[in-house]
């Protein structure tokens, strides 16, 4: 044993003594082996004894999360995702029906992203020397996936068509509504890292769906399911609507292990 190993030996000894009631990661016993938790009181090794947060950036938009072991082979995380308020602004020739006769008009419309969601996902670790994980878990709150606002001087108490839609019009002329989705959302995937890291920060990426269905038009002004449906017998959005079941979950994550 060189002087070095023998000076860590020394070291990870007396934080054992003096500190019963604590788990400590001694590295580098053995060449190329990596940290792993020391038993005390009969205790689980990694049941619950570590803790993490992170910090990641995605499709989600933002997101923060905590983590901690259960065994060899599992971490549990849960955490929110702040997507930011990215907007599209659009001028559109829309129209109306109004005495029998077709009428058109201009309605600025506004569509954005911004969406909090929180999420519960338990990672597997199959491999004891490899950071590949599984994940599965839900998402949760953030049912509406896009909003979009829309306001024409041109008709108010009505309706307005855009493309083979009828829309409601409020009394000042505004248009409200968007897509939804469901409020519980599954979700699977897979990635490398660890989100409890062996070391003190860690790094991963993950990729994976939220399973969230098809997607819901809605409208703060009134009823659009019946426009909906007739849209959809006439397959004008069938096409899109069949394709957008899931929604595609991309992410790249700092963690800090903080004991």
């Amino acid at each position: 044993m060189n002087m070095k190993k023998f000076l860590q030996f020394c070291f990870v000894a007396a934080i054992l003594l003096g500190c019963s009631t604590q788990y400590v990661a001694a590295s580098d016993f053995a060449k190329g082996d990596k940290a792993e938790p020391i038993v005390l009181k009969g205790k689980t090794p990694g049941v619950f004894n570590s803790l993490a947060v992170g910090v990641g950036v995605g499709t989600t938009g933002v997101d923060f999360n905590v983590a901690m072991p259960i065994g060899r082979h599992f971490a549990i995380r849960g955490g929110v995702d702040m997507m930011p308020n990215f907007t599209f602004n659009s001028d559109l020739t829309v129209s109306t029906v109004h005495q029998g006769a077709e009428i058109e008009g201009d309605m600025s419309v506004e569509a954005g992203l911004k969406r909090t969601s929180g999420e519960v996902l338990l990672n597997y670790y199959p491999f004891k020397r490899s950071s590949f994980f599984l994940t599965a878990g839900a998402y949760f709150g953030g049912d509406q996936m896009i909003k979009v606002a829309g306001h024409t001087d041109s008709f108010v108490n009505g309706s307005v068509i855009v493309g083979d839609q009828r829309i409601p019009v409020d009394e000042n002329g505004n248009v409200s509504g968007g897509l939804r989705v469901k409020n519980v959302r599954p979700y699977v995937g897979i990635g490398m890292g660890r989100i409890v890291p062996r070391r003190r920060v860690g790094f991963m990426w993950e990729l994976g769906v939220q399973i969230h269905g098809t997607p819901e038009v809605y409208t703060d002004f009134g009823d659009v399911s019946s426009e909906v449906d007739a849209a959809l017998a006439n397959n004008d959005f069938q096409d899109i609507i069949d394709k957008v079941v899931v929604y595609p979950t991309l992410k790249f994550r700092i963690n800090i292990r903080l004991f």
